[in-house]
């Protein structure tokens, strides 16, 4: 059983972890200890970025923490001492997975000197226009209009007609509106967005959905104490190659990941090959 640090002195540790500054070795308070081993201040620095925690949340977090470190190390201290643990493999794995990491480390400070992560519209095209089995759409594209409102909301029938986008003065009537008295509203003339986002926020109920996208249906409807009102102004038919503008900037993450994946070879190579070159390496 764990005996908890008493209250008060929980509070003298916490304003000391966030006013004192330690330096020159200073470790600060010694808060716990099993064993041999000690936990203090200094260890639960780096827990703490400035004004992230109120005081109460800093108070809680050494506690929990300390508690937590006790319990770790009372089971290392018990595993330590036990003749049915093989040390020689796990010593062996902790050597394997610090030695990948620190590559790891190693390769990700280079591939931040030597990566150009400059990706240009024409660069993109080219990748679109050789790939593009690669982008063939699973479900509809569509081009939107959807507003949700309050039922205490005013002028609902102005709404009603303004949505469905039949005069030039209808969106800005739209948007003037939605900013006041929305609970939600989308519209986006340049820009795709798949129809089952739009389901995650309008509920639409027993619709055929090939026939509602390729009417481009303008509907209303009322759930929940809110009007819902949806115009469908353009689609893109699902199991048609997906528009480029829609896939620009998964195109630019997947040039830059093939970079990387390259990048990163090429410097495993270039460390081995140096090594091999200055006689660091010998095989016997």
């Amino acid at each position: 059983m764990i005996t908890r640090m008493p209250k008060t002195l929980i509070y003298i540790e916490i304003l000391m972890l966030l006013t004192a500054c330690s330096g020159n070795g200073d470790k600060g308070l010694l808060l716990a200890s099993v064993g041999d081993e000690e936990l203090y201040q200094s260890d639960l620095n780096y827990l703490f970025a400035k004004d992230r925690y109120s005081f109460d949340d800093s108070i809680e977090l050494v506690r929990v923490y300390t508690e937590e470190w006790v319990e770790e190390q009372i089971f290392v201290m018990k595993a330590s001492e036990s003749d049915k643990i093989d040390h020689e493999t796990i010593d062996q794995r902790v050597e394997k997975f610090r030695n990948d990491l620190i590559i790891y480390e190693l390769e990700n400070a280079l591939l931040a000197e030597r990566l150009d992560t400059t990706v240009t519209d024409e660069q993109i095209r080219a990748y679109y226009k050789s790939n593009e089995k690669e982008f063939q759409l699973n479900d509809y594209l569509v081009k939107v209009l959807y507003i949700k409102i309050p039922f205490d909301a005013p002028d609902i029938e102005k709404i009603a007609q303004s949505y469905k986008l039949a005069k030039p003065t209808d969106l800005a009537s739209i948007q003037e509106y939605a900013k006041v008295y929305a609970s939600n509203f989308y519209y986006d003339a340049e820009n795709w967005i798949y129809f089952d986002d739009i389901l995650k926020e309008v509920p639409l109920h027993d619709i055929n959905k090939d026939k509602f996208i390729l009417k481009k249906s303008k509907t209303r409807f009322e759930e929940g104490g809110f009007y819902y009102f949806l115009n469908i102004i353009d689609y893109k038919l699902k199991n048609t190659i997906s528009p480029l503008n829609f896939e620009k900037q998964n195109i630019k993450d997947r040039i830059l990941n093939i970079r990387v994946s390259k990048l990163r070879e090429e410097i495993k190579n270039e460390i081995i090959t140096n090594a091999y070159a200055t006689d660091e390496v010998k095989i016997y």
